[in-house]
């Protein structure tokens, strides 16, 4: 076997087993203890509601993910194009960049209630609270991918007539592009977060207003079916977007491989 077949099977098998280790430990630990399903209940049980009750689950899922990529998406596009400003306007790097880290500080749970007072309890406030909560580390990202460039390789680019356009295109950008996707990873988390929180608020509708449906109604099984598909599609979402780095970073994945 290879050493990339190797590192690949390392990757999916030790996960799987310990995820696999910590599911039969909590089955037992359930059934041994006989904890009521109110309390905790049984990885097997949680799974027998995610089948029976899939109708309420992915109508519900549906419309938060949605969110979650759009609202990903934005993030990335607005972290990635503030970036580049930061990068090249002094303006905006001395006047800008401190405010925007600044206004990190703020709980963005404590946004939420602002966010549907102005915007209503549709998609929009939640969509729009995603987009504040994975756009900062979107950017301080992407602008530490930008300004990490080599000052010698800069400098020789520039000695041979290279235009701004042609530096940023062949040099920065593929400089950061491990930055970016750095962010990415975190941001599609933290968007996920912003689309629950809001739901959570005020919703009629999504992952975060089944969850808060459940516990009112003490229904603790559906409770932890919501998360457990949540969690389920968070990870794929994270998956695909680390599928997609090992495509675009190439030089990357070779050369965690030749070592």
């Amino acid at each position: 076997m290879s050493t990339k077949a190797k590192k690949q099977l390392d990757a999916i098998f030790w996960p799987s087993l310990i995820t696999i280790l910590l599911l039969l430990i909590w089955e037992g630990f359930v059934r041994v203890f006989q904890v009521r399903s109110i309390l905790l209940p049984a990885p097997s049980e949680i799974a027998v509601t995610i089948i029976r009750q899939w109708d309420v689950v992915s109508k519900h899922l549906w419309p938060s993910l949605y969110l979650t990529v759009v609202g990903f998406f934005l993030s990335v596009v607005s972290g990635i194009l503030v970036a580049i400003l930061v990068t090249y306007s002094d303006i905006v790097r001395k006047g800008f960049y401190p405010v925007i880290i600044v206004s990190q500080v703020i709980p963005k749970i404590a946004i939420a209630p602002l966010f549907i007072v102005w915007f209503g309890t549709g998609a929009t406030s939640s969509l729009l609270l995603a987009v504040l909560i994975a756009f900062f580390p979107m950017t301080i990202n992407a602008a530490m991918g930008f300004a990490s460039v080599d000052q010698d390789i800069h400098q020789m680019a520039r000695t041979f007539m290279a235009s701004r356009w042609q530096i940023f295109w062949k040099i920065r950008m593929p400089n950061a592009l491990p930055y970016i996707f750095g962010g990415m990873k975190i941001s599609i988390t933290l968007a996920i977060i912003g689309v629950i929180v809001s739901e959570f608020v005020a919703s009629q509708e999504g992952i975060g207003y089944l969850i808060k449906l459940a516990g009112g109604l003490l229904d603790t099984p559906l409770m932890m079916a919501a998360i457990t598909a949540l969690s389920l599609s968070g990870l794929a979402l994270y998956g695909i977007i680390a599928a997609a780095e090992r495509y675009a970073v190439f030089w990357q994945t070779f050369k965690d491989d030749v070592k």
